[in-house]
Formats: structure tokens, C-alpha cells, sequence
């Protein structure tokens, strides 16, 4: 493993639950991390098939459930998992099923507007929980990767559909045993209510877990930003960020982290006014998907 990567993982609460930022450990074969730099059990790049470039996996797995409009978020390398900065505006791809069968045609939509990682978003209809792959083609060469649906509710963590628990973050005027409750110089707007009282309040919310410091792979940073730019187009939304250490040693997980049920990081809930999950959005996302987005709640 790239020593790089040995301050993204690290034990959340007393469960043992490995937590990595941008990505998570899944036991496979050596694989890219999103910085770019190789990371061995670190989530990333896809089999290849032998061809002349690989997928990189920006989603821990499984974190997908069952049901429409699915985020699908992935990267294009070269097959020695450099990832490759250039790219066409729209990637096709087939959506096959446990047994190999095409199901579905889709596009992923190239993202680059203010993120420092490249990205396509695909949406995807899953509706039945199984492991399904999605097949690419580009420039004569094939690269496939698989992701695991399971059943709404089985997932520690939030999701589309279901209720976020209440949870009393970090404020300006109470810390909770986090310090700082924001690593970014200055601090973020975003800590002057807990999500408990966000989400009573019966307002759209975003909410953000993630820690602009301590992120090394240039993600986690950038979104707090991108929230930060896009929070005044959204008068109704309310906006709550949580760090995901308790201080700046960066050993400790802090509460939300616990609280959420999350094994990865940043993540991004939108929420609606009724306090479901409308959309999470997982490791990397531009700020164009984030305002298309954030529109669905508002």
C-alpha cells in the first residue's frame, strides 16, 4: 500500500468499521486510488479485460440500493492506472446484469467544472438487488466494472428513500468534543445549527461529512468549497458540515462519522423537507452535478 494512503483509513468506533476517505477496503487486487497514486485494497480502478485502459471506481462497495435514477461515478485511466486528464463529453456504456446479459444502454456525462478529479456520472436503474456490471468502449478498447445493488434499509448508511437520523453535530457554540469542528482556514458558515435542529426545522438540508485537512486525495477540500459557492443560490436549504476527526492529530473518528454509519468519506446527503434522503452524493462530485442536484430539494 502507498504510504500516501495510510492516513485515509482508520478505525471508526468500537465496531472496527474501516472507514477510508474517498474510497473504502475491499480486499481486491491492487487498484487506484483517486489521487492517482496505486493503493492496494483501496477503492479504484475496474478490471480492464486486457484493453488499453482501466475504470476508476469513485464509490465504496456496496453503497448502492435498489431503485431509479442511481449515481454511478467513474473515472477513465490508462491501464497502469494513471488517470487520464482529457476525455469525450459523454461515455457510453452497457448495464449487464449477474449473467452477462445487456439490460440497459446509458451515458455518463463527463464532469470537470471546479473538481480536481475528473470524473463521468452515470444514472442507472437497478431495480432488483445483484451485483451488475457496466461495460465501456472507448477508442477500440473495453473496460468493464462491477458494484454490488443491495436492498433499500440493508445499508448502514443512508440512502436514497430513507429517513437521516437526527444527530447533534458540531456548532459554533458548542463543539461536542471536536476541535476544531472545522478544518478549513477560515471556517466554514455551515456550523451554526445541529443537524437536529436542520432537519426540525422542516427545511430542505445538505449535509456534509468530511474533512478538508486531512483529505489527501484533493476531493474533500473542494467540495466544502464547492458547497460554500453554490449555499447562496439556495435560500431554503440549509447547509450543516461535520469534520470526520475530533482534532487536528487526525486519529480519532469524531461522533457524525459513528453517527451516520458511513465506512468512506465525503459524502454529501441532500435531504428533503420531510427529512428523507433524496440523493447522496459519494466522494467526488463537480459543481454542476452539485446545483442540478441540490435543485431536486430545494
Amino acid at each position: 500500500m502507498s504510504g500516501s494512503i495510510s492516513r485515509r483509513l482508520f478505525l471508526a468506533g468500537t465496531g472496527g468499521v474501516l472507514l477510508a476517505a474517498c474510497g473504502s477496503s475491499d480486499g481486491g487486487s491492487v487498484t487506484q486510488d483517486p489521487s492517482g497514486a496505486d493503493a492496494s485494497g483501496a477503492e479504484g480502478a475496474a478490471s480492464s479485460d486486457g484493453d488499453d485502459f482501466a475504470l476508476i471506481r469513485y464509490f465504496s462497495d456496496p453503497s448502492i440500493t435498489a431503485g431509479l435514477d442511481r449515481r454511478l461515478a467513474l473515472g477513465v485511466a490508462d491501464i497502469d492506472g494513471t488517470l487520464r486528464p482529457e476525455g469525450p463529453a459523454e461515455l457510453r456504456a452497457g448495464l449487464l446484469d449477474d449473467q452477462g446479459e445487456l439490460i440497459a444502454e446509458v451515458v455518463g456525462t463527463r464532469r470537470t467544472e471546479s473538481v480536481a478529479v475528473p470524473y463521468y456520472e452515470f444514472r442507472l436503474d437497478v431495480a432488483d438487488p445483484a451485483i451488475y456490471t457496466l461495460q465501456v468502449d472507448l477508442d477500440g478498447g473495453r473496460a468493464d466494472a462491477s458494484f454490488t445493488v443491495v436492498e433499500s434499509g440493508t445499508l448502514p448508511f443512508a440512502g436514497p428513500g430513507d429517513p437521516l437520523e437526527q444527530f447533534d453535530t458540531p456548532t459554533t457554540s458548542d463543539g461536542r468534543g471536536v476541535d476544531p469542528i472545522c478544518t478549513r482556514e477560515p471556517g466554514c458558515p455551515f456550523h451554526d445549527v445541529t443537524l437536529t435542529e436542520a432537519l426540525a426545522a422542516a427545511k430542505p438540508v445538505v449535509y456534509l461529512i468530511g474533512t478538508p485537512a486531512f483529505c489527501q486525495t484533493g476531493t474533500c477540500g473542494p467540495i466544502l468549497e464547492l458547497l460554500m459557492e453554490v449555499s447562496d443560490d439556495f435560500d431554503d436549504v440549509t447547509f450543516v458540515h461535520s469534520e470526520v476527526y475530533t482534532d487536528t492529530t487526525a486519529t480519532t473518528p469524531a461522533p457524525a462519522v459513528e453517527a451516520s454509519g458511513l465506512t468512506f468519506e465525503p459524502s454529501i446527503f441532500l435531504v428533503g423537507a420531510d427529512g428523507v434522503v433524496v440523493e447522496r452524493l459519494d466522494v467526488v462530485v463537480d459543481v454542476s452535478e452539485l446545483r442540478d442536484r441540490i435543485a431536486l430539494i430545494a
